[in-house]
Order: C-alpha cells, then structure tokens, then sequence
C-alpha cells in the first residue's frame, strides 16, 4: 500500500485521486483530504466527487468547474456510484483514516508505504544472495519459479522434497538451472510456432526486445547489445526524419557497431514471376529493407561523433564504435520458397551481398531449436 499527500496547510493535505470509474474521455474521481479536525479527531477525512470529461489525446486535468451555485430551483445534480465503485471507496478511505491516525498532518510532500512483514521474511532469505534475488524478479523465470515452489509447498510429502532439495550437489542444480533455461527457450520456439505467418514488425520487435540474446546468436563473435530503436543520424534542420535502427549491438572487444534491422516472416523475398528462365529477381520488399540498413550505417558514421556527444548528454550507452559497422536485415522465411529456382536466386543474391547479412526467420528459430536439442542432451 502506498499513499501519497500534498499538504495545503498546517492542518490539511490532499490525497491522490481515487479513482472510480474511467473510460477513455470521462471519469469519476474522489478527492480526499486528511485535516486535523478539532472538533471532532475520529472525523480527519473529507473530499470531493469530481466527474472529468476530455478529449482522447489529453490529460486529466482540473479546467473549468461546473458551479452549484448555478443552479436553479427544482435543478439537481446526481452522480451515481454502483456497489463496486462504492466498495473501492471505502477501502481506499480507510487507508487515509489510518495514516491520519499514526502521522497525522505533515508539511511538505509525502509518500507512505504499508510494508508487509511476511514479505519482509522473505526478502530476509535472500539478503545474503542477491544474485538468486534478481534471477527471482526476471520476467523470463519467475513464472516457472513460481509454480515450482507453490508446486512443492502443496504437495502431500511437501517436507521431503524440501529436505531433498537442501541437500542437493553442486552438479544438480546446475541441471535444475538448465531445465529453466529449456523451459523458456520452449516457450519462445512456440511463440514462433504460433505466429510464423504474423505480418506485425512490431510484434517481432517486441519479442525480441524481450529476448534480445537471441540476436546475438547470428553472429561467430560476441555481441552485446547497445540500444533497441536506436537513432543513427539523418535529422534535417527542422528537428524531424531522423532514423531509428531497430537493434544496435557491438562487438565488446573492437567495439564495432552492429545494425539490424527487423521485418516479418512474411516478406516475400524473391519475385514469382521469372526475370529470365530459372532467374528470379530479388523482390522489392526484401531491396528495400537492404537500402534502408546500408542507409543507417551511412548516416550512423557520418554523424556518429554528433550521435556520440548527444547520448553522452542523454545518458545513454556511448561504447561502440564505427569502424565498419556489420549490417543485418531479418525477413521472410527460407521455407516459404517452394520452387528451387526460387532458393537458387535467393541464395546468390544474398551471398553476393559484400555489407549486409540476410537471415530468414525459421533460420534464425532453427539457432534455437539446435540450442535445445544440445541442452537436452
């Protein structure tokens, strides 16, 4: 629980809104206020209902009141609050009656937090490891962590299994860490499964957002990444069309840039119509995907000292270079390609590429299907 106050004298501070109802452009606020009331200290809460009407794309803010005093004999007003909405309200008051009860009124702007004791223990267990801690919190693993442990405090001989697992080998829970890294490489090979013909960039920029190390798979040196959506140069002088590479990685011992850029498994890659007999041309999609990371790299090394000054001003990771940055454009899938002719022309265009990678999408999933089988091993 936490509770945020705005004092507005020595005697009074507002709360944050709580919030009953909410759609795109209306809502229905409480307002509450604690106040040392000295005619009564068991009444230390009051506020306002505040109905707020805006348009789409602004924010809520307080602008024009409708005054009461306005009204007219026989006009009324009713706002309306269901079970749900009344409920929420009386929990979320019972809160500031407690704060108001152990602080009372304090100056300035403040922040409580209720803290949980038995969470307290908890975070006690891992005090002296901090490392299983952050793995606990990774998004990747707390899933499977989770149902583990509930798994084993259910179970019938709950005691036993934990008696085992204190007295687990060195070696043993080197294969329990491997079964959790199998378990979310499975998770992502299905996600592949299940979307091999999904045309959203943004959904492939997501997921490999979410699981960057993937991309580092494509290549025979190590690779560490800098920046998803990274600017790479390009702004004219009215401060707009700069250019954004979906992924920037280095190489962690030369430094140099990595530029990859990511469409969908549905790019076509090769034309159906043939250019000449068994000759397909590469298809446009695909050329221009190749134009706009050959772009980038130009603009990330004719602007990179500019590029390096603003992410140092920024705060943002400055520790690559530009020496002669690898190009890489992920597209379309190799079995997509039904004819042989159309494999043969794929395979010589893409080779004769001398500053530009092409991978298709099942091979770079195939990385990791081989990554399972050798773990499972």
């Amino acid at each position: 629980m936490s509770i945020f106050v705005q004092s507005t004298s020595r005697d009074s501070g507002i709360g944050d809104d709580i919030v009953l109802r909410e759609t795109e452009t209306t809502r229905l606020v409480f307002r509450p206020e604690i106040v040392n009331n000295i005619h009564d200290s068991n009444a230390p809460i009051k506020g306002s209902f505040n109905f707020q009407k805006k348009r789409k794309k602004d924010s809520w803010e307080d602008h024009k009141e409708f005054e009461t005093s306005k009204l007219k004999a026989d006009e009324w007003i009713k706002i309306a609050i269901d079970t749900g909405e009344t409920l929420k309200l009386f929990d979320e008051l019972k809160k500031y009656y407690k704060v108001h009860e152990e602080y009372g009124v304090k100056h300035g702007s403040y922040t409580l937090y209720k803290t949980n004791p038995d969470l307290e223990k908890v975070i006690a267990l891992f005090e002296g490891n901090n490392e299983l801690f952050i793995q606990l919190l990774d998004e990747d693993k707390s899933d499977v962590l989770e149902q583990a442990l509930e798994w084993i405090v259910n179970a019938e001989n709950s005691n036993k299994m934990v008696d085992k697992l204190s007295k687990l080998r060195e070696t043993e829970l080197d294969q329990l860490n491997t079964l959790v890294g199998l378990t979310n490489l499975k998770k992502l090979l299905a996600v592949w499964e299940g979307n091999k013909d999904n045309n959203s960039e943004k959904f492939w920029q997501d997921l490999l957002k979410e699981n960057t190390w993937v991309l580092s798979q494509l290549f025979s040196n190590p690779t560490v990444l800098i920046e998803d959506e990274a600017y790479v140069g390009g702004k004219t002088t009215n401060n707009d069309s700069g250019k954004l590479v979906d992924f920037l990685y280095a190489n962690p011992f030369s430094k140099d840039a990595v530029l990859i850029e990511i469409k969908t498994p549905t790019t076509p890659l090769v034309t159906s119509t043939e250019y000449r007999t068994g000759v397909h041309s590469a298809h446009k999609d695909l050329m221009g995907a190749v134009a706009q990371v050959l772009t980038y790299k130009g603009t990330l090394q004719s602007e990179y000292s500019n590029i390096l000054v603003n992410n140092i001003r920024n705060g943002k990771n400055t520790d690559y270079d530009v020496i002669n940055p690898c190009c890489v454009v992920i597209a379309g899938r190799f079995d997509a390609l039904e004819e042989l002719s159309h494999k043969h022309s794929f395979e010589l265009y893409r080779k004769e590429l001398k500053n530009v990678i092409v991978i298709t999408f099942d091979e770079l999933f195939m990385k990791i299907r081989s990554l399972i089988d050798l773990l499972e091993k």
